[in-house]
């Protein structure tokens, strides 16, 4: 008993480092996933620009609904309440310091540089990658992907491939959507609330937001939403045969998203 005991304790502590073997493999398959998924996809739209392969049109369009308009009414209300309260802040400041140019130059840098691209790749992944990932996760927990496979249907293709473009498409349209709104209401509370001109307001805009700013502010989204669809294909593909591995997927996936896109937009920070 004595010799089994260090034995014992010497295989516990083995089978204690494997998982993290196993979990540090687990992510590079992922990852290697989301690498594999990006060339199917470019792939598949080849195929199509090249007349050798369909899209699957019903798809797109569920897509383009779960990518935007879903998430349109949200981010309207989300982006006009920022305004305000960006407005009523940078009010106060006005108010206090009496310089309303120093002020609003930030605010609006803020507003179309940071929040409202942050606003639609949060959303975008809570509504449409979260949806990637619960449909690709019950796939394969339902065996539905062994038979696209002997369809002759690429599983990731099939999925991923028409829910991309719209993804694209619809953060590209909300992060418009969303600056237009956000500084709309900020400008209509400054001019209400702080007597602040209007002009004093377009002449700040055009000195917080060069061309390249807005080129990276209409950028961002379409990264955000380019990572948060590999994430979410990773993620659904690898989350087993079992259904409990379908809430698994989608909650992996909004944690995943938001910390890319966190870290993302950290990256274009440090950079710029």
């Amino acid at each position: 008993m004595p010799l089994g005991r260090p034995l014992l304790s010497h295989g516990a502590a083995q089978r204690r480092r494997r998982p993290s073997r196993r979990n540090e493999l687990h992510w590079l398959e992922r990852i290697g996933l989301g690498a594999i998924t990006l060339k199917l996809c470019v792939e598949l739209y080849l195929g199509v620009l090249l007349g050798r392969a369909q899209l699957d049109l019903p798809a797109l369009a569920q897509a383009l609904r779960q990518a935007g308009l879903s998430v349109f009414p949200a981010l309207t209300l989300v982006s006009a309440a920022a305004g305000v309260i960006l407005g009523q802040q940078a009010a106060r400041l006005i108010a206090e310091i009496d310089l309303p140019g120093l002020i609003l130059v930030p605010v609006i840098y803020a507003v179309t540089m940071e929040l409202v691209p942050l606003l639609v790749g949060v959303l975008v992944a809570g509504r449409a990658g979260v949806a990637l990932a619960a449909r690709q996760a019950s796939l394969v927990a339902s065996g539905q992907v062994d038979g696209l496979l002997v369809s002759g249907l690429n599983p990731i293709q099939f999925t991923t491939g028409p829910v991309l473009p719209a993804m694209l498409a619809m953060s590209f349209a909300l992060s418009i959507w969303g600056s237009a709104v956000a500084l709309g209401a900020a400008m209509f509370w400054l001019v209400v609330a702080a007597d602040v001109p209007p002009y004093l307001f377009n002449d700040a805009l055009r000195q917080a937001l060069a061309p390249a700013d807005l080129l990276e502010a209409l950028g961002k989204p379409l990264i955000f939403a380019l990572v948060v669809a590999l994430i979410a294909t990773a993620n659904g593909i690898a989350a087993g045969r079992d259904i409990a591995g379908v809430s698994r997927a989608a909650t992996d996936t909004m944690i995943g998203a938001v910390t890319a896109i966190l870290l993302i937009d950290l990256g274009f920070v440090l950079a710029s």
